[in-house]
């Protein structure tokens, strides 16, 4: 590396210090660290001239493998990082990232400085359009055509924010790592070294769960360690924003984004909340909840989303859909979905205190009276974001992904730029989506630089601007924004993050039926026979595409060979017709069964299903999907998504007949979005299908173990009388962990956090907003499928878990709830 220099700092400075040649480590001296002064400087005296001649150098400095500078500070200093080791000024023997290359330090240069003050004066630094650039979570890569460099374009053009969705793993990080640092070194040489906030969204990492996986073990420090683990992971990696937790209380069980939630349960949520954020968002010591270092190097700001009452939605479709655009509150409950809100995010069990952000439903808030602010999307809801302001919080608020267009629920009427302006004003900090400056952000604030004075819009961009540098600042990207691949190496080959994730995807299986105690503390005895029968899935069709057919064990044969002897079907060559590549596919007809005779010494089977999934109920990347479609240009059509699996038909005598909400027709009368006699059906209806054949060819004795990956609730009466034992998880939970538990090598710990519904008519005669009022699933043992119900080796789960959260529903916040209209 050539020799460092610095902007308007002497060379003769620098001779003193030991600068020159840092390729490797430096070993300039610290001094005395005891006489370091760390003191913060008066506000007025900034900016700071840099170090003149013979004033000794208090930090070191290390070139890293990845391309950049390491500087360390003396004991309680903070850490940089630079490319352009031009951009380090020395002030009183300390190093400090001179950012935007004046040659001086500037108060929100001063890592001595608070988070607050310096995001003040750094918002008070910029020009009103450097102010609206930071108002956009539009991402770093962009081909049009106006773009300067085609990778990178939307850097060129001032983007400071976006989504990688990269899932960084064990095998996958050091390429990451090598494209945050670009993007990063991109942004330090621009001209005000203004760093790239990088969001994900919640992955699994390590092994380790996200929300609907995590809840069961009902346990605030698992979720905590579950938290810091994950946020290590990605702040190893260059992720400082997870776009959640996803805490709406999906007390609407139909409701398709339930699979990305925790709960139906407001305490429950809140708790989680409060538990596994404090885990993300603090730095902690040796896995230690005493050693709580508050916003540090491990941290990652979480923005909990949806705010609010995303788990309401009447026609329990996808909230992206134009179909599933409006939730409602028959039930007179929507202060409940504010809990997680109100009492999780802003009271969580670390130093961090609150969520760092909070990004706002898409959909609608109902009410014939606009009780809950005008009929539009979350972002454009002023009334409802003031609840937020008006409790004392004052994070950053970034609104979902493109709702300027094509989401833009309630203001079809507007332009974008005309719906951007209403964004800005309903309090919004960044649009998630595009980066939109030219076409809607500039415009948005000359409209209301017009409408409500110059100084107005002024001070609306400078706070917008203000909260985003904020929580650049809580992750210290303005200090050391780049990653370091042996920082990331230790973290995913780390043996205590592997202990831990065993433990917790142990913990996480509920243990629902056990007939006779077969599952129990090695009650199997040593290496039974075991039969794991080859599943057919057939070819089947929905809104993603085709999938081929394919035979699969039911259960990985090699992970189940260490527990017991295992015995399976015999897979011929595949002879079906050729898939749309030109290969040949699977029939039921290329399994060999075992037959009864084969299967007279079998003393159990293990067979996995996944829940009833619902053909209707996908996701198609657009403004509506198939539970809503019909002919090109027909009417819209509203299907029941349906929780069992052989097809549904919504006619009972709970299903209404008209809807609560629907869009304002010319003539005064709203849609009707109900979905009476429609019907629905699951796409592995197949799966239900399979239980009963294997479960007719055991042998009388043999015992059936069902294992259930869930991604919603489901009606259990069509499948558990097949069944002798019942484990279920959500998520993709590892087939080891089902076995340890089945093996007895680990005993059932996790409870229910969703009502399992009798059958479908309590589903529909549940009200949207209301958690926990459906009637349960009771079982051949007599066990009500229940909130908070699970087995253990001795029975029900009694301990101090169940007596917490099966408390009657919360309805109302602990924190004063105040809207401004």
């Amino acid at each position: 590396m050539s020799n460092i220099t610095r902007r308007n700092l002497l060379a003769a400075s620098a001779l003193t210090a030991g600068m020159f040649g840092i390729t490797g480590c430096d070993t300039s001296t610290s001094g005395d660290d005891a006489a370091v002064d760390l003191a913060t400087p008066d506000a007025g005296s900034y900016p700071i001239d840099p170090d003149g001649d013979g004033v000794e150098a208090k930090w070191t400095s290390e070139e890293t493998r990845d391309g950049w500078t390491r500087v360390t500070n003396p004991d309680g200093g903070t850490t940089l990082g630079v490319k352009d080791t031009a951009k380090i000024i020395q002030v009183g023997g300390l190093a400090f990232r001179d950012m935007n290359g004046n040659g001086k330090l500037d108060l929100w240069e001063d890592w001595r400085q608070s988070n607050a003050e310096r995001a003040a004066a750094f918002s008070d630094s910029l020009s009103d359009d450097d102010c609206i650039k930071l108002m956009f979570h539009g991402g770093a890569a962009d081909t049009s055509d106006g773009a300067e460099d085609p990778e990178f374009g939307l850097l060129r053009q001032g983007s400071r924010a976006g989504v990688s969705r990269l899932s960084s793993d064990e095998e996958s990080y050091p390429t990451d790592i090598r494209w945050i640092n670009e993007v990063q070194g991109i942004c330090e040489e621009a001209e005000l070294g203004i760093p790239y906030l990088n969001s994900t969204d919640p992955y699994s990492s390590l092994n380790i769960p996200t929300g609907l996986g995590l809840t069961p073990v009902m346990d605030k420090d698992l979720w905590r360690k579950a938290g810091m683990w994950t946020s290590r992971a990605w702040r190893a990696t260059g992720v400082t924003v997870e776009l959640g937790p996803q805490i709406d209380l999906y007390t609407q069980p139909t409701t398709v984004r339930l699979n990305g939630a925790e709960s139906e349960d407001p305490a429950l949520t809140r708790d989680f909340v409060q538990a596994f954020c404090a885990g993300m968002q603090s730095t902690w010591g040796d896995d230690d909840a005493t050693d709580d270092r508050g916003w540090g190097d491990e941290s990652v700001a979480v923005m909990l989303k949806h705010y609010v009452g995303a788990g309401a939605i009447e026609t329990g479709g996808n909230d992206h859909t134009l179909g599933a655009k409006y939730d409602v509150f028959p039930g007179d409950n929507y202060n409940a979905h504010l809990i997680p809100f109100l009492d999780g995010g802003m009271h969580l069990d670390s130093q961090t205190e609150q969520m760092a952000s909070v990004m706002p439903n898409y959909g609608i808030a109902y009410s014939d009276d606009e009780e809950y602010g005008p009929l539009v999307g979350g972002g454009f809801n002023g009334k409802q974001l003031s609840i937020l302001r008006n409790a004392g919080w004052d994070g950053m608020i970034c609104s979902d992904w493109n709702i300027l267009e094509p989401m833009q629920r309630g203001l079809d009427d507007l332009t974008p730029a005309e719906r951007c302006k209403v964004l800005f004003e309903a309090g919004v900090d960044q649009y998630g989506g595009k980066f939109y400056y030219e076409n809607c952000g500039k415009p948005a604030y000359d409209a209301i630089a017009e409408e409500q004075g110059q100084e107005a819009a002024s001070t609306l961009v400078h706070e917008a601007a203000r909260r985003v540098a904020k929580v650049m600042l809580d992750v210290q990207l303005f200090d050391e924004p780049y990653c370091d691949r042996s920082v990331a190496k230790e973290v995913f080959e780390s043996e205590e993050a592997k202990a831990f994730a065993q433990e917790i995807n142990d913990k996480r299986i509920v243990m629902l039926k056990n007939a006779g105690g077969i599952i129990s503390d090695g009650g199997m005895g040593d290496k039974p026979k075991v039969y794991i029968p080859q599943k057919f899935i057939p070819t089947f069709t929905n809104h993603m595409g085709t999938k081929p057919s394919s035979v699969e064990p039911a259960v990985d044969l090699d992970l189940a060979a260490q527990y017991f002897e295992v015995v399976t079907d015999t897979v011929g060559d595949p002879t079906g017709e050729p898939d749309e590549d030109g290969n040949p596919t699977y029939q039921e007809s290329d399994i060999t069964r075992l037959s009864s005779d084969e299967l007279a010494d079998v003393a159990y089977v293990l067979v996995k299903v996944k829940n009833p999934q619902d053909h209707y109920e996908g996701f198609s990347g657009g403004t509506d999907a198939p539970q809503f479609l019909t002919e090109p240009g027909g009417p819209m059509v509203y299907r029941p998504i349906s929780l069992q699996y052989r097809p549904y038909t919504a006619d009972g005598p709970n299903v209404k007949q008209v809807s609560i909400a629907g869009d304002l027709q010319e003539d005064g009368t709203r849609v009707n979005c109900a979905h009476y006699g429609q019907s629905s059906y699951a796409d592995n209806e197949y799966d239900l299908d399979f239980v009963i054949d294997t479960k007719e060819r055991l042998p009388k004795n043999a015992k059936l173990i069902l294992l259930v990956q869930a991604d919603h609730p489901m009606v259990f009466s069509e499948i558990e009388p097949y069944a002798d034992a019942i484990l279920l998880a959500w998520e993709n939970t590892p087939d080891e962990s089902y076995l340890r538990v089945v093996s007895g090598a680990a005993e059932p710990y996790g409870l229910l956090q969703y009502q399992m519904p009798a059958n479908m008519d309590t589903v529909e005669a549940q009200l949207e907003d209301v958690p926990r009022d459906m009637e349960p699933y009771v079982d051949s043992e007599g066990n009500a499928y229940d909130f908070c119900f699970g087995l253990n080796w001795s029975g029900v789960i009694d301990d101090d878990r169940t007596k917490t959260y099966k408390a009657a529903p919360l309805t109302e916040p602990e924190t004063t709830v105040e809207a401004t209209a």
